[in-house]
């Protein structure tokens, strides 16, 4: 056993065993960790957003790029809601972002949800995977569409596509439990490794 001499890693251990510590008892600390880390990620995102400001406005800003004062005004202008004599002004910029998110968000909806689902669906049927494919989204399909379920074909059908669903959503969650374990093997490897040595 040759226990690590690097501080690092001793910040590391202790902030991972103070966090798993919860799963014992809830203790302060535990409290002390999370609150250490939501005040370094507050921190950081304060840092990054300063230096962002800094990157893409104030220094295009002085080499005369004077077409950023528009953005940096309606910035300033969501401020206007501390106000109470001028707070409506807060709405012009709000409502530009709300609009741009609208639209940007509906585009990649249809793009990705749409769009790409169907262009994934239409496989050639020449494979044992392209025939699951197209069976299960059929199926699937079949397990909305009420009318269908009245009929003798049309339940199985949709009985066939709710098999199909719960295989999907039951290999969906045996990945993100998958991603936890592995998550938790790596901090135990960094433990019993790379501060105790062993």
């Amino acid at each position: 056993m040759n226990i690590s001499t690097n501080a690092g890693h001793w910040v590391g251990a202790i902030a991972a065993l103070a966090i798993y510590s919860v799963l014992i008892k809830d203790n302060p600390a535990y409290k002390l960790v999370e609150h250490i880390f939501v005040g370094a990620s507050a921190g950081i995102a304060v840092v990054a957003g300063v230096e962002s400001f800094k990157s893409t406005a104030l220094n295009p800003l002085t080499n005369g790029k004077t077409l950023l004062l528009v953005p940096m005004l309606l910035g300033l202008l969501l401020y206007a809601r501390y106000f109470p004599s001028v707070s409506w002004l807060n709405r012009i910029p709000l409502s530009l972002m709300m609009g741009a998110s609208a639209g940007v968000a509906m585009r990649g909806a249809v793009e990705s949800q749409i769009v790409q689902q169907l262009t994934g669906t239409m496989v050639q049927l020449n494979t044992f995977d392209n025939w699951i494919i197209f069976l299960g989204t059929v199926l699937s399909l079949f397990y909305f569409f009420i009318t269908f379920k009245t009929g003798k074909a049309g339940g199985v059908a949709a009985k066939f596509g709710r098999y199909f669903m719960m295989a999907a959503f039951g290999a969906a969650f045996g990945n993100t439990v998958m991603g936890r374990v592995s998550a938790a093997i790596g901090r135990f490897q960094f433990i019993f490794l790379d501060w105790l040595g062993l």
